[in-house]
């Protein structure tokens, strides 16, 4: 299977929370990608990877659930402003707003990553209560028969 097959299957398989790391990633690893760039040298590479990353934040950004204000509008305003600074690293040159703009995604990523991992393990404790009692339910239909 290619890596484009398996990154499509992921992501046509991912619940909500699973596909918000991978746009984090995604952000992440093309800024990454510029870690020893020459902007001054390099700005088609700087320029591809940084609008890469502002595209994955626009999508973040326009994914918000604005009916949870709480929430929703310090993100939205956090999203603005890596966009701000990823303008001004492609304009300027300025590879310490894209280390900034990385170090604010992983926080995010982390963050985003610790609400995955309880939401997985409470879907499968959920699973294995449901397994459980389904297989109790069969020994009880089991031993009714045998008691019959």
């Amino acid at each position: 299977m290619s890596h484009n097959m398996y990154l499509e299957n992921e992501v046509m398989n991912a619940n909500p929370g699973k596909l918000i790391l991978m746009l984090y990633d995604g952000a992440i690893n093309f800024l990454r990608r510029l870690d020893k760039v020459d902007y001054a040298k390099e700005c088609e590479t700087k320029t591809y990877n940084i609008n890469k990353a502002f595209a994955i934040i626009s999508e973040l950004q326009m994914t918000l659930k604005m009916e949870y204000k709480e929430i929703a509008d310090p993100l939205y305003a956090l999203y603005s402003f890596m966009q701000k600074l990823l303008l001004e690293a492609n304009l300027n040159n300025k590879p310490e707003n894209v280390a900034e703009v990385i170090k604010l995604l992983q926080g995010l990523r982390e963050g985003w990553g610790e609400i995955v991992s309880k939401e997985a393990v409470t879907t499968m404790q959920n699973k294995a209560n449901i397994d459980t009692t389904e297989h109790i339910e069969a020994e009880d239909r089991e031993a009714f028969s045998i008691a019959c």
